[in-house]
């Protein structure tokens, strides 16, 4: 049973043999110390008292926050806008998709002859565009996204466009 590690072999039952059990002497645990005050020429230093008296600022114990109102973000009107569509071929196209983002146009994005590799970074970009504007990125069909900023809605008349040239393939 010993080969398989089942029993503990005989010379290493008694503390395991190696004669460190008498060297160590037990030791009681000190007090951690407190710290002491650091005169640094400026005058002294003392650590703050733990909890401070309920007549001090801050009383009750620990500091207090006052949170800083912020001005929450304007609604916007929804706007209706002509899509504008991208075939890119290269990832250089990644410009003008972000140029027509930030300017609050939405974008069809369709990477269906673009190679693998930079329609799949283009498409990386695109989500991370939408994301800077708070967008949405929708699949609209194979290889082909619709890129729309946070205030842009798509009018049917425009998705049946889109529809007409094959970049849509959703329900109306």
């Amino acid at each position: 049973m010993e080969h398989l590690g089942l029993v503990d072999p005989p010379e290493y039952e008694e503390g395991y043999g190696y004669g460190y059990e008498a060297d160590a002497a037990p030791q009681q645990a000190q007090p951690a110390a407190r710290p002491r005050p650091v005169d640094d020429g400026m005058g002294a230093i003392r650590p703050m008292p733990r909890n401070p008296s309920v007549g001090e600022p801050g009383g009750g114990g620990g500091t207090s926050v006052t949170p800083i109102p912020r001005p929450a973000r304007p609604v916007q009107q929804v706007k209706e806008q002509r899509v504008h569509i991208v075939k890119p071929q290269e990832f250089s196209a990644g410009q003008e998709i972000g140029d027509r983002i930030k300017q609050g146009a939405p974008v069809v994005v369709s990477v269906v002859d673009t190679d693998p590799i930079v329609g799949r970074r283009i498409i990386d970009f695109c989500s991370a565009c939408v994301y800077m504007v708070d967008g949405r990125m929708q699949r609209v069909a194979k290889s082909v996204f619709l890129l729309t900023p946070s205030n842009v809605e798509i009018s049917d008349s425009e998705k049946r466009r889109l529809k007409e040239q094959g970049l849509y393939k959703l329900e109306i």
